[in-house]
């Protein structure tokens, strides 16, 4: 292990990383405080990597940051690239419309598919994205999507339906 990037932290300092730690604000702000808490016991890379999920290369970039800002290399920074394109506000949208179904907008149809949902979404949000990715948000959002299996099952006449599957069972014998 390089000297220069050795990390030593005050009292007050590894009490603050632990409590980052056991609450951390974001996934990767809770994984380098674990780092820099494991490399100030001197825990060498290769375990460090295995309790974080952090590549080994990560690991010194964590260590050197912390060197030049202190508590502040911990905070994240804005990501390059473009922005999201699912706001908070499109999430929201996405649940109302979920909970309530498609009858309470004074649709026709009883059952949300994937293609009307995202009609619909876009019609109140403006933002348009592909079936597939909607499909990851309804599921991501706790929602269960299945299609709709349609059946007469209730709109026929069950007495004459099973007179028929009788004979066609009849008729399949060779009775």
């Amino acid at each position: 292990m390089n000297r220069r990037l050795e990390v030593k932290l005050t009292s007050w300092q590894r009490q603050r990383l632990q409590q980052i730690r056991d609450h951390p604000p974001s996934a990767r702000v809770g994984k380098r405080a674990v780092c820099l808490l494991l490399s100030a016991d001197r825990s060498p890379s290769k375990l460090i990597s295995q309790v974080t999920g952090l590549s080994k290369d990560a690991i010194p970039d964590i260590r050197r940051r912390w060197q030049e800002r202190g508590m502040a290399s911990l905070k994240e920074l804005p990501r390059p690239g473009r922005p999201p394109k699912i706001t908070p506000e499109y999430r929201k949208q996405l649940r109302k419309a979920v909970r309530a179904g498609p009858f309470a907008y004074g649709y026709i149809f009883t059952v949300w598919s994937i293609a009307r949902l995202n009609t619909h979404l876009q019609k109140t949000t403006g933002i348009r994205i592909c079936n597939d990715w909607l499909r990851r948000l309804v599921h991501a959002e706790g929602f269960v999507y299945r299609r709709p299996k349609h059946t007469l099952k209730g709109k026929r006449n069950e007495k004459a339906f099973r007179k028929a599957q009788k004979a066609l069972n009849r008729l399949k014998k060779g009775l």
